[in-house]
């Protein structure tokens, strides 16, 4: 068992996607009621701030940026002067395990078989707990330093303010306090797992008629063009979307009926704010990544080639046109969404 000072400083090292720190936000409120006299630093890149800025079992929160070289030096520098009593690396990426060893704690842990181990002092094997979802992976890192868990439960805290601003968006594009919508999340940062634009285009019209609820396009930074091209085969005067900060759009999942979206750091997130999703998965198995909220739907067609890696992925993949997506068709989104909106 690993001997924590009760009054530790604690560095918690997690980079990588949004929907890996979606994930870590499980073990923030277990540690610090197991040690409520600590102070929990959480590191984590830029696009995940706002995941964790709000959160109440964080003390502070650094964010790595990759820019400058001195601003890089001047970043490392102060991993070192903050002088840590515990560095604890769930990146397991070089990376992640580079900046564990730069704190110079006298407590330095990572899992035992990541690859850059030897920039731990502390080692700690979990295969005991037999992990099998991701998140499950991070508690069991926690679990072996002595912190129990009543229960697994990720959480992103939002902000009254950013609330308040979704409320002005969602009103800008007429959506009224208690009016009812969806949200369409239609970008991807992988190209090859893109779900047709036309199918998109589709849904967005019939939405309305079918459900009588309003439909609001979003997505994330540098998948705009993903969205105009969606917009551009609706043909309407007026489609609402928005394209906003982190702690907006969960704000503004978190009042919708429902989402529809891609496998990825959006689901995650909202899944684990409560909205319901329906997930489009094609080119990763949803068996490990599926969304893990109860009334979620995962429309997963499991063709010859999926999953699917570089070696097998086929050209048209990267052009938008994979097949394991060209086998969902608007008719399985809408059975999902009638299964969704039959569950509340």
């Amino acid at each position: 068992m690993v001997k924590i000072p009760r009054k530790a400083k604690i560095l918690l090292i997690k980079l990588r996607s949004i929907g890996d720190v979606v994930y870590n936000t499980a073990v923030y409120a277990p540690l610090k009621e197991h040690f409520p006299n600590a102070h929990l630093t959480v590191l984590v890149e830029r696009p995940s701030y706002d995941l964790v800025s709000e959160h109440p079992d964080i003390d502070e929160v650094l964010c790595f940026e990759k820019r400058s070289f001195w601003g890089q030096i001047k970043f490392y520098n102060h991993l070192i002067r903050a002088k840590y009593d515990v560095a604890i690396d769930m990146h397991e990426g070089t990376r992640g395990a580079v900046m564990c060893f730069l704190t110079f704690a006298p407590i330095r842990i990572g899992h035992k078989f990541a690859k850059r181990s030897f920039f731990y002092n502390t080692k700690l094997e979990f295969s005991d707990l037999n992990p099998k979802f991701p998140i499950d992976y991070q508690v069991a890192l926690i679990k072996k330093i002595g912190v129990p868990f009543s229960h697994i439960s990720p959480s992103v805290y939002i902000s009254k303010l950013a609330t308040q601003r979704a409320k002005i968006l969602l009103a800008e594009n007429g959506i009224k306090e208690g009016a009812k919508y969806c949200v369409v999340h239609a970008g991807t940062k992988k190209q090859y797992d893109q779900w047709q634009y036309e199918k998109f285009a589709r849904l967005v019209k019939i939405i309305p008629e079918k459900y009588k609820l309003k439909v609001l396009l979003t997505c994330g930074p540098g998948e705009e063009f993903q969205v105009e091209s969606i917009i551009n085969l609706v043909q309407e005067k007026r489609v609402r979307y928005v394209q906003t900060g982190l702690q907006e759009l969960c704000a503004i999942t978190k009042g919708s009926s429902f989402v529809v979206c891609h496998n990825g750091g959006y689901m995650h997130m909202a899944s684990v704010i409560g909205a319901s999703v329906i997930a489009l998965f094609g080119v990763v198995h949803p068996r490990v990544w599926r969304p893990l909220g109860q009334r979620d739907v995962v429309i997963y067609k499991g063709i010859q080639c999926s999953p699917c890696n570089e070696s097998t992925r086929k050209a048209e993949c990267y052009n938008g046109d994979a097949e394991c997506k060209r086998v969902i068709e608007i008719e399985d989104v809408l059975e999902a969404i009638e299964q969704v909106l039959n569950s509340e």
